[in-house]
């Protein structure tokens, strides 16, 4: 796990936010930062507001105050569409909206944003179009090794196990090269080995690509054994931040979430409180 000096520059930086939706109260002035590197979890009973702050630095919901910087730039300020341009790619939840695209053809897909050949000359394979397809196609397959999904290449998403599905999920959004990677809740439905493996994979993904990744997760035990740094929100608010030991101590976690007589291993070995929410 890395350790990272409170002395740099957050890569994002997020003040304040608030959202609401028709009196609702989503999130209430949270914040944060995330340092250049950081595998940053972001953990929370179900409602708590997770998935509201990830569809805020998507650029999917405004909030109605804060302020959101990335690499010092005013995300808000951005349309949905250029997000993944400025260097953000997001997995998800729900998968299956390709069931007939090969593994490759998605990575493809999640590469687009990096292509500069327009469709008319990218269809016909010409030129200089045809240089950029055998380059991405060679940075598409360096990523199918690196997730273990060389066999797979050529088969519908359709056709795989769901943990397979996931891992090509990841392995199309690492295809737009991020510099910030938000992974939501990348292991849910997983049994116990294949969240392992993709938690082997996440920290892969930060040692050989130097990607900062902000994970949303109810896996407690893969959480507290990988992250860097947890912030724990309840009711849309921010009531803990910190390392992971001192996070599963705070007396507001434990009763909000984390629970008073659940242990779990975690993949590097240590005790951690389990999840009792589902």
């Amino acid at each position: 796990m890395s350790t990272s000096s409170s002395s740099q520059t957050p890569i994002l930086s997020v003040r304040g936010i608030t959202v609401r939706f028709a009196g609702l109260t989503a999130l209430s002035e949270v914040s944060f930062d995330v340092l250049p590197g950081e595998l940053f979890a972001i953990i929370g009973p179900n409602g708590a507001g997770k998935t509201s702050l990830f569809n805020v630095l998507s650029r999917v919901y405004r909030p109605v105050a804060g302020q959101v910087s990335f690499e010092g730039r005013d995300l808000l300020r951005l349309r949905t569409d250029q997000i993944a341009r400025a260097g953000i790619a997001r997995t998800f939840q729900n998968l299956g909206q390709f069931p007939h695209t090969t593994v490759l053809d998605y990575l493809l897909l999640g590469r687009h944003s990096r292509m500069k050949s327009g469709i008319f000359r990218g269809g016909l394979y010409l030129g200089a179009a045809a240089t950029e397809e055998r380059e991405n196609r060679a940075y598409c397959h360096r990523l199918l090794a690196l997730l273990g999904l060389d066999r797979f290449q050529d088969r519908p998403l359709g056709s795989l196990p769901f943990g397979v599905q996931k891992r090509a999920d990841l392995a199309r959004a690492l295809a737009a090269q991020p510099r910030l990677l938000l992974l939501d809740e990348p292991v849910a439905g997983m049994g116990l080995e294949e969240s392992q493996d993709l938690a082997a994979v996440m920290l892969d993904i930060r040692e050989q690509l130097g990607i900062t990744q902000i994970l949303v997760e109810h896996d407690m035990a893969m959480v507290m054994g990988i992250a860097d740094r947890v912030l724990v929100l309840d009711f849309g608010r921010a009531i803990a931040q910190g390392v992971p030991a001192k996070v599963q101590a705070n007396p507001e976690v434990i009763k909000a979430y984390l629970g008073e007589e659940f242990t779990e291993k975690t993949p590097a070995g240590g005790e951690v409180r389990a999840d009792t929410n589902g």
